[in-house]
Formats: C-alpha cells, sequence, structure tokens
C-alpha cells in the first residue's frame, strides 16, 4: 500500500512539474513557472529566478505589471507592461534602454505574481526529488541517513557555489544606446528677401544625396521649382518671379513647398508652408531725398509724382504763386530702393507719390522743409 502511494506521488510530482513549467507555454494553465535567462529585468529579476505567474483570464492585468507572454512554443518572455491600447500592448524590459515591438494582448499568457531566487528553489528541488524517488529505509538504520544528509549537504553547498561563479560574481551588461537613423524639421525661413526658401533639417546618422522633385503649390497652381540645389543638412529653393506674381495678383498669402528627397537610406516626402507678408512701398524724405523702398518679390508701379513749391509760403498759396513740377512713373524692382533729388526743390513744397498696389491706386503725400 505505501509502495502504490509512493509512486502515485511520483507520478503526481512529475505531471505537475510537467504541466506548470512546460505545459504552460502552450495550455491556457491557472499557474506557470518560468526561469529567468537574461538581464533585461535586472535589478527587478535576475537570471535564474523562477517566477510564478497567473493565468490572465483569471487575474486582470494593468500597465506598470510584469506580465510573461509567449512569441512560440519555445520562446516566452517576462517583461513590464508600458501600455495597453485594445488589442495591443506594449512592454519594456527594466534594464532595457528601449521598448519592445507591439505584441497582441492575445499573447500575455500571465501576470507574475512571485519570484523564487535560485538558491531557494533549486536546493529545495533537488532535496524533494531525492527524498521522493530514493526514500530512506527506516531498516537500515541512521548510517544510511547520515550519508544521505551528507550527500544532500554537498549538492547543496554545490549549487551554490555554481550560482556564486555564473550569476552572483557576474555584472550585467552595460547599456549601449543606439542612435537610429532619423531626420526632422529643424526651421523654415528666408533670406535675401522671398528669394531663397530655406528648409533646415536635423539629421542623425543620415544626409542628404540629392532634391528628387520640389513643387510650389498655391491653391489650384502647381508648379515645378526652376531652382534649388542640398546645402549640407539644408535645402534651398529659389521661387521664379511669375510665382510670386500669381499670388499677387490673386491675393494669395500661404503656398506651400513639396519636396522629395533621396537620402542616404530610404527618401523622405514632406509640404512646408511659407508667407509672404504683401507691404505697401516705404516712402519717406530725408536729407533732401525721396526715398521709395519696395519690400516685396513682385515689382510695384509707380505711377509718377508731382511737386507743388508755394515760393513765400502761406502768402504765395493765398495768392495763389503755385510752381508745379511733374515726372513720370516707372517700375520699382523687387527689394530695390530708388532715390529722388530734391536738392533742387524750393522750401515750403509738397511732393505726391501715385502708385498701385493689389489693383488700387494710393497716393503718398510728404512735406519738404529745408
Amino acid at each position: 500500500m505505501k509502495e502504490r502511494l509512493r509512486e502515485i506521488i511520483q507520478i503526481s510530482y512529475v505531471i505537475l512539474i510537467i504541466a506548470f513549467s512546460i505545459g504552460a507555454r502552450f495550455l491556457p494553465t491557472p499557474i506557470g513557472f518560468f526561469t529567468v535567462s537574461g538581464f533585461s529585468m535586472y535589478p527587478t529579476l535576475k537570471p535564474g529566478d523562477l517566477v510564478i505567474g497567473v493565468g490572465s483570464f483569471i487575474t486582470p492585468y494593468k500597465e506598470g505589471d510584469v506580465v510573461i507572454y509567449c512569441v512560440n512554443v519555445s520562446t516566452c518572455v517576462v517583461h513590464r507592461l508600458v501600455l495597453v491600447n485594445g488589442t495591443y500592448a506594449i512592454t519594456k524590459g527594466d534594464y532595457n534602454p528601449s521598448n519592445d515591438p507591439p505584441i497582441s494582448t492575445d499573447s500575455i499568457r500571465f501576470k507574475v505574481i512571485g519570484t523564487i531566487p535560485l538558491l531557494v528553489w533549486l536546493p529545495l528541488t533537488v532535496v524533494s526529488l531525492i527524498f521522493i524517488f530514493f526514500p530512506l529505509s527506516p531498516r537500515k538504520g541512521l548510517k544510511q541517513a547520515f550519508l544521505m544528509e551528507t550527500f544532500v549537504f554537498l549538492i547543496f553547498l554545490l549549487l551554490n557555489l555554481t550560482y556564486l561563479t555564473i550569476y552572483v560574481l557576474q555584472t550585467p551588461p552595460a547599456f549601449t544606446k543606439l542612435s537610429l537613423p532619423s531626420m526632422s524639421l529643424a526651421s523654415l525661413y528666408t533670406e535675401n528677401g522671398y528669394s531663397t526658401l530655406i528648409i533646415d533639417y536635423h539629421s542623425t546618422g543620415l544626409k542628404i544625396k540629392e532634391v528628387e522633385d520640389c513643387f510650389l503649390i498655391a491653391q489650384s497652381l502647381t508648379i515645378q521649382c526652376s531652382s534649388y540645389h542640398v546645402d549640407g543638412d539644408r535645402v534651398l529653393v529659389h521661387p521664379p518671379g511669375e510665382f510670386y506674381m500669381f499670388l499677387f495678383e490673386n491675393n494669395i498669402s500661404a503656398f506651400m513647398v513639396k519636396l522629395t528627397l533621396s537620402l542616404e537610406q530610404g527618401r523622405l516626402v514632406g509640404k512646408y508652408p511659407f508667407t509672404v507678408d504683401w507691404r505697401r512701398p516705404v516712402l519717406e524724405i530725408t536729407n533732401n531725398k525721396l526715398v521709395i523702398s519696395n519690400p516685396n518679390p513682385i515689382p510695384i508701379e509707380i505711377l509718377g509724382y508731382r511737386i507743388r513749391s508755394y515760393g513765400d509760403g502761406l502768402k504765395a498759396r493765398y495768392m495763389g504763386n503755385v510752381t508745379e513740377y511733374s515726372a513720370p512713373g516707372f517700375i520699382l524692382q523687387p527689394f530695390e530702393t530708388e532715390e529722388i533729388d530734391l536738392s533742387w526743390i524750393p522750401s515750403q513744397s509738397y511732393i505726391e507719390v501715385r502708385y498701385v498696389f493689389f489693383n488700387q491706386t494710393f497716393t503718398w503725400v510728404g512735406r519738404i522743409d529745408k
């Protein structure tokens, strides 16, 4: 009867070990035993630790929990949950520098509820196996008991020395910081008025080889860039004057630059917004000169100017003694400044300048005092 009971215990022990350690990898068991084999969860879990997991169909898991998910029958991972979003989750080893790739929540098999260090579980397992499969017989007396105790002690000592040699004295690997190749937009700005548009990138491990395509887009108009070049991590685009004329004539301030770049690894396609600040010509009288400046990337039509001189001031004005001078108009080119000499004009004079801006005629009046 005792022999039969011992056989039942032996078989049950083997079945439980197989079910909870091996079967847990592919069967929905309520409990699973797994051993840690690396440093990805250091120092929370160390190599050789035995982790105990409860089936995810029994206890719910949440972000921050340590879980066990199986990629296949031979590969299961013990990592911490950092994100759960519907049908997918993201995990990370406490010692790893970055997150793991997303996984399906269906692959999460267990939630870890406890750990047993190798120094504890392995000697206990060996001792249990010895006493189950090689029980002491009372008829053989104390000598056999002493020999068995000595054997168990030596096994325990050997296992501890092995653990100290392999794991305790071994330091975890140092972090290796990997910089993934990347390229992002750093800034957008213009130079030389609006004659040069600059798209500046911030790159890590990538270089721009060439510009494959470049387009200027404004509402219904799309034209190919006529001039552009690469300068390190910058792309310089030079829009044609006709493009700015289209914007001006249609009262458009915003447009896009679409670029397709060929990189050392792959391609980059992006659309980048720019705006034009349309401004009227700047007119002022300084140092006996009329200064007219065009702050726009399109030419401005100056219709002409007229000077009225009153000679002796108010008396001449009321007496009708007024002298007028007029001059024809001209085209003021983009970002150009025109200076007109007024040193020959008598004091107490006024100058009127007419120009066209957004299909409207404007008049500017200035006073000449000497």
